[in-house]
């Protein structure tokens, strides 16, 4: 959609997404690049309906001449959709380039099948287009993030590692854009970094919890993916599942264990929604019991790693998330740990994110 970006231009927008507005001499400083050399990239960008001025500000740079307007990006300049799906629901959002959900719907999904997921993105997308603002040449493609936790016929179908250029094309041409696919816990740390918290650090740990605890490390801003084609990088699970005197455990399955046990039995991790209130203390037992597994397993992974931040996501509430992350004790100079605030349909803005991260911003 861009093919005139340089590496400079997107080193600027990566800087944009980074500090939001921000005056050319400090893009200058974020970016590494000289001042004369920012001022001809963010012209370049702003010709291109990229960038824009913020009219009513002004920054003085200390030097003599008119102040300078800041700049940031222009959220009309650009749209992505973002696919998230579990065994039984899809999630679609439509994002703007300044990280606006301008449109979303949660849909019953038949099964998680490649197949399956495509039709249910087709009957729902011109819906999408309907009640939002997106244009569709303005569209930067589709990315979907793929759950680590599917049954073992789909998670066959979704194998990353044989299959991914197959998928790719496969929903690319039969949603007439380009498509970009993630397993789901690097897909939600490429969302932290574009639209989230990620955004103010250059190192971070992604722990991504879903009906598995999975995750991502993000070093200089870029995902680590390893060197094994066949496993990748962020399989930490197993970090947090030693000690058969801890009976509660840090992933989805074992919560929805736990609340069968004590007669709320639950099919999905959605269904944490409509729980009646009498389950709220069997929930805060086990977020108890969780948060010492996570610190226990950090403990031993954040020495080793030393990220700037461990950032939580998930399919569990957002408020779920937030307890669980207070109640994580690493000790004193530790890196922080925070839940992500990207909401319900945080996998789905994570996979929005692909196509701004691959399209926009610096790969190296």
């Amino acid at each position: 959609m861009f093919p005139h970006l340089t590496h400079g231009h997107r080193k600027v927008l990566e800087a944009l997404v980074r500090h939001g507005t921000a005056a050319r001499a400090e893009l200058a400083e974020a970016s590494g690049y000289t001042r004369p050399a920012v001022t001809n990239l963010v012209r370049d960008l702003m010709d291109w309906g990229l960038v824009e001025e913020d009219n009513g500000a002004y920054v003085h740079t200390g030097r003599r001449g008119q102040p300078q307007k800041p700049v940031s990006l222009r959220s009309g300049a650009a749209y992505a959709f973002g696919i998230g799906f579990t065994a039984g629901a899809l999630d679609l959002v439509a994002m703007d380039l300044g990280g606006r959900v301008v449109g979303r719907t949660r849909t019953p999904l038949a099964e998680p099948s490649p197949r399956a997921v495509l039709e249910t993105v087709q009957q729902q997308l011109e819906s999408a287009y309907g009640k939002s603002h997106v244009v569709r040449w303005r569209q930067l493609g589709f990315g979907i993030g793929v759950p680590c936790d599917l049954p073992p016929e789909q998670a066959q179908a979704w194998n990353l590692a044989y299959r991914r250029e197959e998928l790719t094309s496969y929903f690319a041409n039969n949603l007439e854009g380009s498509a970009f696919i993630e397993v789901e816990p690097l897909a939600c740390g490429i969302g932290e970094r574009v639209f989230g918290a990620g955004a103010r650090y250059q190192t971070y740990l992604i722990v991504h919890i879903g009906l598995e605890i999975g995750g991502a490390l993000f070093i200089e801003g870029r995902p680590f993916r390893g060197g094994q084609s066949m496993s990748g990088a962020g399989q930490i699970g197993q970090f947090f599942n030693e000690g058969s005197d801890v009976k509660s455990g840090p992933d989805g399955r074992d919560l929805m264990r736990v609340l069968t046990k004590a007669g709320f039995g639950v099919g999905d991790l959605s269904d944490l929604d409509i729980l009646p209130e009498a389950a709220q203390g069997v929930i805060a037992d086990w977020t108890h019991g969780a948060a010492a597994r996570l610190s226990a397993g950090l403990s031993k992974l954040s020495p080793f790693l030393s990220p700037d931040a461990i950032i939580l996501t998930g399919r569990l509430s957002p408020l779920l998330l937030k307890e669980l992350a207070q109640a994580v004790n690493l000790g004193v100079g530790a890196p922080a740990v925070e839940a992500s605030r990207l909401g319900a349909f945080q996998t789905a803005i994570g996979a929005a994110a692909l196509p701004v991260f691959c399209n926009l911003l610096p790969q190296v």
